[in-house]
Parts: C-alpha cells; structure tokens; sequence
C-alpha cells in the first residue's frame, strides 16, 4: 500500500516580505562595503610597492596583488546596483589606485 506523503514542517516560521526586502537590502550593503574594503587593501598594497624600492621582489608582489584587488574591483563593479555616493566614492579611489599603479609600471 503507497505511503501517505506528509507535508513538511517548518521549525521556523516563514518570513515576511518585509523581512526578505531588508535582508536584500543588507546584501547589497554588504557587496559594496566589500568592494570598498578590497579596494583599500590594494590601495595599500600599492602603496607598500612604492615604498619598497631596493626590494624588487616585494615591490612586484605588491604591484601584482594591487593590480589583481584593481580588477576585481571593476569586474564586480557591474554587478552592484549603487548609490551616488558609492559610486563616486569608488570611482575616485579606482583612479587613484590606476594612477598608482601607472607610476609602478602598470599599463591599462
């Protein structure tokens, strides 16, 4: 004889359209604090390559980790959905890590 399907039980409840909205919204905070956070680590990293002049190993690897944290900052660029604010907040650092970069031999 065939089992009887139960209906599965939920231990929590459902949540609420609202609910689901701010935790959207949470998300797409958190996506752009991260580009904000990945751009000031290769900001740094840039900064660390023109520093270390007479040490051309760890100038390179600088230069390499500043340019890598350069492009994944623009490749996800276009998956956010941002406010004036951030996207002026991180356009201007872009150009000021791209110049950065220039000046450590990087072509773009």
């Amino acid at each position: 004889m065939p089992r009887k399907r139960r209906q599965p039980s939920y231990s929590a409840p459902r949540p609420t359209i609202d609910q689901l909205l701010e935790n959207g919204r949470q998300l797409k905070q958190a996506g752009i604090d991260f580009l904000k956070t990945d751009l000031d680590i290769a900001l740094t990293f840039a900064d660390t390559a023109m520093r270390s002049g007479k040490d051309p190993a760890k100038k390179e690897r600088n230069r390499r980790n500043a340019r890598r944290g350069y492009d994944t900052v623009l490749r996800m660029l276009e998956k956010q959905d941002l406010t004036r604010n951030d996207a002026n907040f991180l356009f201007q650092h872009l150009q000021v890590l791209k110049s950065r970069l220039q000046e450590l031999g990087e072509t773009f």
